[in-house]
């Protein structure tokens, strides 16, 4: 890794915490990360994907389940930034009061939008979320949109037509083979894909399951 790109990446805080816990505990995950770190789990997914092709992370598959741990290389700088950290520390200055009233700023700063019901500012996040999302896990999204869309239509309208269970599980089962090949492409991805839209995908198959076991009988 270049001077450049060691000074891009670690003289942020996002990338410095995510190396540091990653160290910490040996083996885990990208959404624990995000969590950790307080971040979102798209920027988390690229944080990682720059530790991946700088040499300081690698993933490792168990599963469907990727795993996140430090190489060698990461270890070395795990420990430098340790150093550099207790050295800040240790040398930082008491954090500043007011200059007037010595209390600290005032509540509500940097927490929830003022003005704004909870309902409105957790649709707000909801569509900040989204457009974070990573080309990739945009384009399996849509993907498990469709087909969730049209597993839906087709058992409505089976059930509409009082359709035999035969003839309901002949029309569904196929899209099994849909939901092999996301699940494929998802664990094949080179970048970790978004974890909302490895839930969304699981939550698509087991529709399709509970339709395929128990589609509505004929005239229901």
């Amino acid at each position: 890794m270049s001077d450049d790109d060691a000074e891009k990446l670690f003289l942020q805080e996002k990338p410095t915490l995510a190396l540091l816990f990653v160290g910490s505990m040996g083996k885990t995950y990208a959404s624990v990360i995000s969590k950790e770190i307080d971040s979102t789990f798209a920027h988390t997914t690229r944080i990682l994907s720059k530790m991946e092709q700088s040499g300081l992370i690698r993933f490792t598959f168990e599963g469907r389940i990727k795993f996140v741990e430090l190489t060698e290389y990461g270890k070395e700088v795990e420990t430098a930034l340790k150093e550099f950290r207790d050295i800040i520390a240790a040398e930082a200055p008491a954090s500043k009061e007011s200059p007037e009233t010595g209390d600290e700023e005032p509540a509500g700063k940097g927490g929830a939008e003022e003005g704004k019901e909870p309902e409105e500012q957790e649709e707000v996040t909801e569509i900040e979320k989204a457009k974070e999302l990573d080309p990739l896990s945009v384009e399996v999204l849509e993907k498990v949109r469709n087909l969730r869309n049209k597993i839906e239509s087709l058992h409505r309208e089976a059930v509409e037509k009082g359709q035999s269970k035969e003839m309901v599980s002949r029309k569904l089962g196929p899209y099994s083979r849909d939901v092999k090949k996301l699940q494929s492409q998802i664990e094949k991805a080179e970048s970790p894909v978004d974890e909302a839209v490895v839930l969304a995908l699981e939550e698509t198959e087991r529709l399709l399951e509970s339709y395929l076991k128990s589609p509505k009988p004929e005239n229901a």
